[in-house]
């Protein structure tokens, strides 16, 4: 069939067009039809991994060789379905308390994800930047959908902004690119330099369509809009943010040194320079934090700048090791961002709301003695904390592990060794969080959770996940490597 390589996309874009068509007409005059839009775009999701499963073993160009499909990308793009599952089923507790904002919210989650499912199978780089924008384009608007809030606002126009910017970057990267090569595709510019000396103009305009991918992905110093934007959206978007929208960019630039760049002089001088960067901005950025999820912005930023720096030895186990961080950190971000969804509010404290309810929850001393009022829910995030840190046996342990061993073996020990001692700094605040909800005392505002069961499951499968890691490390890792190729 033509369109079988892309009946994923299809069908999760259909299934946002659906949400959006009957919010219109029902959504205003029945309060409950919310569930019915949650129900659709879960469905979406499950057709859409029916058919990224019939191409699992598909490889090939289509479209005039302007997309590609293979066992890599369709592992990604199953993965970041799932997320997206699982996302969704964390929002129906947003769902049931916005009524003003409906269920619209969903469709950009899947329109988004659908521009990141191209982005990941572009062989050219015009679906290149038409997957971007397609991906980028509702996420300005997720980050801005709480219109009652000034933050959401600052948030979706600081990312807006920057985005541009980034937009801009990628176009003039894009130009100079193809001026200089002739080509915008990757198999035609792969094998017009596998053997010639690259021109600088050439390696120019690559460093401008991945500094574009930085910004995406938040790497120093293109880091900038994290904080701002994961403090001010709601936590629902801000678990998006964090874990489809980031899983997909990563590996996308994993996919452009996988088939485009490895071996180019120089390239690897600017992922170190990143990746060390982004460490410490992670490590050192997130120490003075008093709110979790600017804490855990800065986090993501340390988190990036490994799998930046498994990169640059341009290996064919640093490609592996950089997948399998991406996988393990979606997960654990999906976990630690779902356990911020399940808070619902403060007791005792009817008097604020908006922004002031959310400065206060979010206030890392509001969880001071959570142990003692709530076991169950401290030991989950403290599991998901621990994996974070980096703290052996959990799965955070294991892939910081590989990202720097595959650094060692190409001979970045200097760089290995920095990003072992940052990571040591960023082990502080983590901890710090866990002495506050295991050894300070209880405040007289006591954080509510959500009391449904399906969110809690979510969280709590996370956490299973990253504290039992060994014993299915060895299946996932020769997975990787075969979705890899090697």
């Amino acid at each position: 069939m033509f369109l079988s390589p892309i009946l994923p996309e299809i069908s999760l874009f259909f299934g946002a067009l659906l949400i959006l068509l009957a919010d219109v007409f029902f959504a205003k005059n029945k309060q409950e039809f919310f569930r019915v839009s949650y129900l659709i775009a879960l469905v979406s999701c499950f057709v859409s991994i029916f058919f990224i499963s019939q191409n699992i073993f598909a490889f090939g160009k289509f479209f005039n060789q302007m997309f590609f499909l293979n066992s890599f990308i369709c592992f990604v793009k199953f993965v970041a379905i799932a997320l997206l599952i699982f996302v969704i089923i964390l929002s129906l507790n947003f769902l049931s308390k916005s009524k003003e904002i409906s269920a619209e919210f969903l469709a950009l989650f899947m329109i988004s994800t659908v521009g990141g499912m191209f982005l990941i199978s572009a062989n050219d780089f015009m679906t290149f930047y038409l997957g971007l924008e397609l991906q980028a384009l509702p996420l300005y608007l997720l980050a801005a959908i709480d219109r009652k809030s000034a933050k959401s606002s600052e948030s979706g126009m600081k990312y807006f902004i920057l985005g541009s910017v980034a937009s801009g970057l990628l176009l003039l990267g894009i130009s100079i690119f193809y001026g200089f090569s002739g080509t915008t595709n990757f198999d035609a510019a792969t094998a017009l330099y596998s053997s010639n000396k690259v021109p600088p103009a050439v390696v120019l305009g690559f460093i401008l369509i991945i500094i574009a991918m930085f910004f995406k992905i938040s790497a120093a110093p293109f880091h900038m809009w994290t904080p701002d934007v994961y403090e001010g959206s709601n936590t629902i978007v801000t678990t998006f943010f964090a874990t489809v929208t980031k899983f997909i960019s990563a590996l996308v630039l994993v996919r452009l040194f996988l088939d485009f760049s490895r071996g180019w002089a120089g390239i690897e001088n600017v992922m170190i320079l990143v990746g060390i960067s982004s460490i410490a901005v992670g490590s050192f950025g997130a120490i003075r934090q008093t709110n979790i999820k600017r804490l855990l912005a800065y986090s993501s930023i340390a988190h990036v700048g490994f799998v930046m720096l498994a990169l640059s030895a341009s290996s064919l186990e640093a490609i592996k090791a950089s997948v399998l961080y991406m996988v393990v950190y979606a997960c654990i971000s999906l976990g630690t961002f779902g356990f911020l969804n399940l808070i619902t509010g403060l007791k005792n404290r009817t008097d604020l709301s908006g922004d002031e309810l959310d400065d206060k929850i979010f206030d890392i001393k509001t969880f001071s003695g959570l142990a003692k009022t709530n076991p169950i829910m401290s030991l989950i995030l403290a599991i998901l904390l621990f994996s974070t840190a980096g703290i052996p046996p959990l799965a955070g342990f294991f892939i910081k592990f590989y990202a720097i061993v595959a650094v060692v073996k190409s001979g970045f020990v200097i760089s290995a060794v920095i990003a072992v001692l940052l990571s040591v700094v960023a082990a502080f605040y983590y901890l710090r969080l866990v002495k506050i909800m295991y050894f300070d005392d209880v405040k007289e505002n006591q954080l509510e959770f959500d009391s449904r069961l399906n969110p809690k499951l979510v969280v709590a499968i996370m956490a299973a996940f990253n504290l039992l890691f060994m014993l299915y490390m060895n299946s996932l890792v020769t997975t990787v490597s075969t979705m890899l190729g090697f």
